[in-house]
């Protein structure tokens, strides 16, 4: 009866708008008209109101906050439950509710949208420090990703977005064996690779090189030579590149901001913990300054494994594509 009731007055309402020849009825009309679906549960029934796309209950100001979220889901539309179920993007499946914190994490690694990785990656970009200098070399990546991995040692990576970020791009990929090896230390071979691709470098197959431990079909030569080519290596006196040997933190520092481009000629060392006079302090200071190496990890003398080398290198990227 109560609806009755109300559309007759929506149709007389709607009558008298059609026919007034002044503007302030035609305006008081529709407030009315407004004012009546607003006040009534007729809003609610056609999914306009606040309380969604179903009718609110005889007593609902009374409910508790518990037993309307109760009455929504015993009530709610044929066909609601995959919209009110998203999560960032997708859908849960069936036995969302009953899955494990572990269970829903994979659930949505292993089902996010095309592209949804690249934006998340990218949400703390600018937070890299406010004296971020531009790198000539660095190109913005244009190619197309990667399909994303699964590594069986991923709980032992520190960062799974950025390595998962570098190995959809090309950057930095795992081992025959399905495993990432993020605790293995990373040579001269393998970070040459690394930088070569970040940088979107076109690496030829053919040519040679002068270095007598770089055989020509080694699968590092091409990047080798590639590096050699365009200044980034010397190698050592003895004619020899050393492609195995281990490259500490601050020489890996030094290589990445180099072959990206960046320079820090007139870069002031000012932490009282650098020694302003060592060859490598103006890189220590660049990676701490913009926080691409976090202070608790540095560790001058030791090697850098492939997990700390994948996070310094995604900082960077980050960096440099935020500028």
């Amino acid at each position: 009866m109560e609806t009755k009731f109300l559309y007759v007055v929506l149709v007389i309402e709607l009558l008298i708008i059609s026919n007034s020849k002044h503007m302030f009825k035609n305006t008081l009309s529709v407030l009315v008209v407004f004012s009546v679906l607003m006040s009534t549960s007729v809003f609610a029934q056609f999914g306009g109101g606040p309380r969604g796309n179903f009718e609110m209950p005889e007593g609902w100001e009374e409910m508790t906050d518990d037993e309307r979220k109760t009455y929504r889901e015993e009530n709610r539309p044929e066909g609601m439950e995959g919209r009110q179920g998203r999560r960032g993007n997708f859908e849960t499946p069936e036995g969302w509710e009953e899955m494990t914190d572990d269970e829903r994490k994979i659930y949505r690694e292993e089902n996010r949208p095309e592209g949804a990785e690249e934006r998340q990656t990218m949400k703390g970009a600018m937070n890299y420090g406010s004296k971020s200098r531009k790198a000539k070399n660095y190109k913005k990546f244009a190619g197309k990703l990667h399909q994303k991995r699964q590594f069986k040692d991923e709980n032992k990576i520190s960062n799974q977005a950025a390595v998962s970020f570098l190995q959809q791009r090309g950057i930095l990929d795992g081992y025959e064996d399905g495993s990432f090896g993020p605790e293995n230390p990373i040579n001269r071979a393998e970070s040459l690779k690394v930088l070569l691709e970040a940088l979107g470098e076109d690496i030829e197959a053919n040519g040679t090189t002068n270095f007598s431990d770089v055989p020509q079909g080694a699968w590092f030569a091409k990047y080798v030579r590639r590096a050699q080519n365009i200044g980034i290596v010397k190698g050592y006196e003895d004619g020899s590149f050393r492609p195995a040997q281990t490259v500490n933190q601050v020489e890996l520092l030094k290589l990445a901001f180099e072959s990206f481009g960046i320079d820090l000629s007139t870069y002031e060392v000012t932490s009282s913990d650098i020694d302003s006079g060592a060859w490598y302090a103006v890189y220590l200071q660049y990676a701490l300054d913009n926080n691409l190496l976090d202070k608790e990890d540095v560790d001058l003398a030791n090697g850098m494994n492939r997990d700390a080398f994948s996070e310094v290198i995604y900082r960077l990227i980050q960096q440099q594509e935020n500028l």
